[in-house]
């Protein structure tokens, strides 16, 4: 029996090689006729029989991710390593000192330095198909660098030349951040707290808005991924739950994303995200702002639009004249969440855009009854939503899983084996620490909760502020108990300041959004693996441990 490989499991050479098959065999299930010549060709490229092709073809067709098509842990797929260890880093470092440079030497050269270096450890010599197939493992934007430079690496391997342009609906995607021209204010006291963050997603075929995220925290990873989320996901579900009557139809797995360059935009989770659906990443090159045209008239528009409302700072200081901006804000983060969902979907959609000579809703409906369009939903919506939140490797020990400082347990962990060896990707909701989920070897998603459901909600940015003060006031070892009375302590004073400071109330204000929409999300249907069944329970005595049979 195949096992499924993890997305994030450390075999990189089988992660790779379930990337090259998703190329190839998306492009053959694509096809309204499947015959045996295109399943030759296709085995050709990728150097397996017909039969094993046919079987690629089915893998994808119940699972089409990168995941599905990579070797499983059973047998030697191809790309396996055989050789002993000293054997291979023989090979490696040979490659790495002889053929990553600008010389070009010739594959012979590279061999006979290996064949020297074996003889020297007293180990056999590779073979030279052996030292060939590693050496052609090797990615190519890699070894252009390392031979010729960024320059020409990014010239001979670059996806993007010319203008940017997309075949049809969600073919390219670009996504980009922006401080919002409005302070919002507090619920409740309706004091302001600043300024908040708008991550936009544009289809560049059609103009259509695809998603966006807004948030009180600066652009991250996290920003990037909730945007994507919702730009491959149905909005039906998101809408109702903002009491919102719109049609805004865009959905789909985009097959390219454009993003800005900035570090944070290249976080693993993010990478391995796209990687398992096959979206290609492409960054903007530093120093040439063109490449982001599209969304920059897109935000261009959205701040055009807020200029109007109550709070606005507008962008322009003359403008602006003696108008006190935070004295003006109403609008809280929800209300102006749904003006943009309106102002999106009620107004930019179905406004005639220069370039196509059409509005977007046009543009869009069109694409769809024209049969080109090739869509891909998620089969999935959670697991797609979780794939892109950033994870940790952990093991289970006897108490459940730890994760910064925190001890979540439940019942079915106790179902997997409890080897030290054994870590499982742990994945987390920076906006609600209460609930981590594991991914199982088949690739399903497990929510734990708290060890102890007592707990309250919290913020991963609440967490590491408890834990650095903790730190500075000279704690070595912290313990969940000190963790928890350290943030109890800091929203008491937190609560006590948002009276007086902006900085407090934008603090309390988001942990407040942050768990507010990550509470109205769970409660929206979510088709993860509920196994806890009592997060509401009212239990007050502590939660034991989940029993374990000890085999020792």
């Amino acid at each position: 029996m195949r096992r499924p490989v993890d997305l994030h499991e450390q075999n990189e050479r089988a992660w790779a090689i379930g990337q090259a098959r998703l190329k190839v065999v998306s492009g053959v299930a694509a096809q309204p006729r499947v015959g045996k010549e295109t399943i030759d060709a296709a085995a050709r490229e990728m150097g397996v029989s017909r039969a094993y092709c046919y079987r690629l073809l089915r893998r994808f067709r119940d699972s089409p991710t990168a995941s599905a098509l990579a070797p499983g842990k059973v047998g030697r797929g191809p790309g396996s390593k055989v050789l002993p260890s000293a054997i291979e880093e023989i090979i490696e470092a040979a490659i790495d000192d002889c053929w990553m440079k600008p010389e070009h030497p010739p594959l012979a050269a590279v061999v006979r330095e290996v064949e020297r270096r074996c003889s020297a450890s007293g180990v056999a010599a590779p073979t030279y198909k052996a030292v060939r197939a590693r050496v052609l493992s090797r990615e190519l934007r890699q070894e252009l660098r390392r031979r010729e430079g960024v320059a020409s690496a990014r010239a001979k391997t670059g996806r993007i030349a010319g203008h940017l342009s997309a075949d049809g609906p969600m073919a390219l995607v670009q996504i980009d951040h922006t401080l919002a021209d409005i302070i919002v204010v507090a619920e409740g006291s309706r004091l302001p707290v600043g300024r908040p963050w708008l991550t936009l997603a544009i289809d560049i075929a059609t103009r259509m808005v695809a998603g966006f995220y807004l948030s009180l925290d600066p652009p991250s990873a996290l920003s990037v991924a909730m945007a994507l989320s919702q730009a491959a996901l149905p909005k039906d579900r998101y809408l109702r739950a903002h009491g919102i009557d719109l049609d805004w139809p865009v959905l789909g797995i985009p097959e390219r994303v454009h993003l800005d360059n900035a570090k944070e935009f290249h976080s693993r989770a993010l990478a391995r995200g796209a990687e398992q659906y096959g979206i290609e990443i492409d960054y903007r090159p530093p120093g040439q702002p063109h490449w982001g045209g599209h969304i920059e008239r897109l935000v261009g528009t959205m701040m055009g639009a807020v200029h109007l409302l109550p709070g606005s700072t507008s962008s322009n200081v003359v403008e602006r004249g003696d108008y006190d901006a935070e004295a003006a804000a109403i609008m809280t983060m929800n209300e102006l969440e749904k003006w943009l969902i309106h102002q999106i979907a009620g107004v930019y959609h179905h406004t005639v855009h220069r370039s196509l000579g059409k509005a977007p809703i046009t543009a869009w409906k069109e694409a769809m009854a024209s049969g080109d369009a090739r869509l891909k939903p998620p089969r999935d919506e959670d697991t797609f939503y979780l794939d892109f939140l950033p994870y940790e490797r952990r093991t289970i020990h006897r108490g459940g899983i730890s994760l910064f400082n925190v001890t979540y347990t439940d019942g079915v962990l106790s179902t997997f084996l409890a080897k030290r060896s054994r870590a499982f990707t742990v994945r987390y909701d920076p906006r609600d620490m209460s609930t981590v989920y594991l991914r199982d070897p088949d690739g399903s998603y497990w929510p734990i909760p708290y060890s102890d459901r007592r707990l309250p909600a919290v913020t991963l940015s609440e967490l590491n502020l408890a834990r650095r003060r903790l730190l500075d006031a000279g704690h070595k070892r912290l313990t969940q108990g000190q963790l928890f009375d350290a943030l109890a302590r800091q929203r008491v004073l937190v609560e006590s300041a948002a009276a007086k400071t902006k900085a407090a109330r934008r603090e309390r204000e988001r942990a407040h959004v942050a768990l507010d929409r990550r509470q109205t999300r769970k409660g929206q249907g979510g088709a993860v693996n509920d196994v806890t069944g009592n997060e509401s329970s009212g239990e007050t005595g502590p939660i034991l441990p989940y029993a374990v049979e000890d085999w020792s």
